[in-house]
């Protein structure tokens, strides 16, 4: 059903946006450490941040997911929960000694935090297939003219 004008959020960032935006994230944290010459611990570090996000970013209910099994909702859920884990893992770790590093790392959460808080939360993308359901590109397709 689409929303009224009552009913738009004053939140910019639709489930869709933020799933390319996601994307885009774990790209740039698989690629980028490695463009800059960071230090190899960094460079394995944000490249498991960005396959966690890019793995949880293909399993949430949006429109780019391969597998749309994971709730729009939880999804932010699990980014809020997990922002204590990006703070400490480079601490632990000793990332952040590299100053290069210590900037990606920076930037990328300043970064997370705005798209985070920008983000319709409660807004959702369509129907959340059931785990161990194979979506075909043509069951993508009606669910998400259904959505309109």
């Amino acid at each position: 059903m689409p929303k009224t004008k009552q009913q738009v959020s004053a939140k910019p960032i639709s489930p869709e946006l933020h799933g390319r935006i996601d994307y885009g994230f774990t790209a740039a944290n698989l690629f980028l450490p490695g463009a800059l010459g960071l230090r190899p611990g960094a460079r394995r570090l944000f490249r498991l941040f960005g396959l966690v996000q890019g793995g949880l970013n293909a399993v949430t209910d949006q429109p780019s997911a391969a597998v749309p099994a994971v709730p729009f909702a939880v999804h932010g859920a699990i980014e809020k929960n997990s922002g204590l884990l990006y703070v400490l893992l480079p601490l632990i770790t000793g990332v952040l000694k590299d100053r290069r590093a210590r900037r990606f790392w920076f930037l990328s959460g300043i970064a997370l935090v705005v798209v985070y808080n920008l983000t319709d939360w409660s807004s959702s993308s369509g129907a959340v297939y059931p785990p161990n359901t194979k979506v075909t590109p043509a069951k993508k397709a009606k669910a998400a003219k259904k959505r309109r």
